[in-house]
């Protein structure tokens, strides 16, 4: 049953003076030299709700969607897998370790990443899905994305080149991975590779994710009324972004703000409920888990106005 709630344009206005405060606490991804470029002084705030669309910030402002798309790609993984399936390969369970962690993988007790929304797991998601569309991976995978985005996107040359010659550590979790068996051996690892740093450098923006976060909090179906994704894919991705979403810090996130959500170290963090409201926020200043630090103050400060807790 979904609650009564009412956001308004002051509250946004106020939510986001109040994350301009906190963008000097929070540092950029420096680790990919192309995120270093971004403002950290953007922030931003997008609602959508009864059918109106508020909006506080820089809200056009264009940023890459990171480990957000990490929802969508697991989304199209339940539309040719079941989660039985899935879990054969990637686990379900809350990481205490940093996203890009090699421990948790070689701790793994099941031999399998934890969770789809940590680095080693999304790369076996995307192997799956090269195993199913091949060449064609990236157009579905983009296709997909716009559907869940409202728009058509693209993926940023320069942020995907600039992930591509640095993340030594998404190479050594594959390889790792290859080692342990958990990856076929015959793999195309630097197609596979480029498919998830393309993924990760499809530019949105805080109304893409809003729009993003309605459908999955109106179990899976767009503002339009159309359906993007099948209401049970929706509640998994919801669980998952309630237990895993934040990474290392979901319990806090859990304490302080009450929402499932999923955050990327582009700035973006896109939430979703049973209450039928779509809220995104944005600010490139990460906190040492990979979190926007404004963000997360944002979004702590609208819940604890409109009691968006659902624990």
């Amino acid at each position: 049953m979904k609650r009564l709630l009412t956001f308004s344009q002051e509250l946004l206005d106020r939510a986001v003076e109040l994350g301009r405060k906190y963008t000097r606490y929070g540092e950029v991804a420096d680790y990919i030299p192309e995120l270093k470029k971004q403002n950290f002084q953007n922030v931003a705030l997008a609602v959508i709700q009864n059918g109106e669309a508020l909006y506080a910030g820089e809200v056009d402002t264009p940023f890459s969607i990171q480990s957000i798309v990490k929802v969508i790609l697991y989304a199209l993984a339940l539309e040719n897998y079941t989660v039985d399936e899935l879990k054969r390969n990637v686990g379900l369970k809350p990481s205490a370790k940093p996203f890009n962690s090699v421990i948790e993988l070689e701790l793994s007790k099941k031999n399998v990443p934890v969770n789809p929304f940590i680095n080693a797991g999304a790369i076996v998601t995307v192997a799956l899905l090269h195993e199913i569309y091949q060449e064609k991976t990236m157009g579905v995978i983009l296709n997909y994305v716009s559907k869940f985005l409202g728009r058509d996107v693209t993926y940023s040359q320069d942020i995907f080149m600039s992930e591509r010659v640095s993340s030594f550590a998404n190479r050594t979790l594959t390889y790792l991975m290859l080692t342990k068996g958990i990856l076929p051996k015959d793999l195309e690892v630097e197609e596979v590779l480029d498919v998830y740093f393309k993924s990760c450098s499809i530019m949105v923006t805080c109304k893409d994710l809003a729009h993003m976060s309605y459908v999955l909090s109106n179990k899976g179906v767009n503002p339009d009324g159309t359906r993007v994704i099948d209401e049970d894919i929706a509640r998994v991705l919801r669980t998952l972004m309630a237990t895993c979403g934040t990474y290392d810090y979901a319990g806090d996130f859990a304490v302080r703000v009450g929402i499932p959500a999923k955050s990327g170290v582009g700035g973006g963090i896109v939430t979703a409920s049973l209450d039928g409201y779509g809220l995104a926020v944005y600010s490139p200043g990460l906190d040492s888990h990979g979190n926007s630090y404004s963000g997360v103050r944002m979004l702590e400060f609208l819940s604890r106005e409109l009691g968006l807790n659902i624990y």
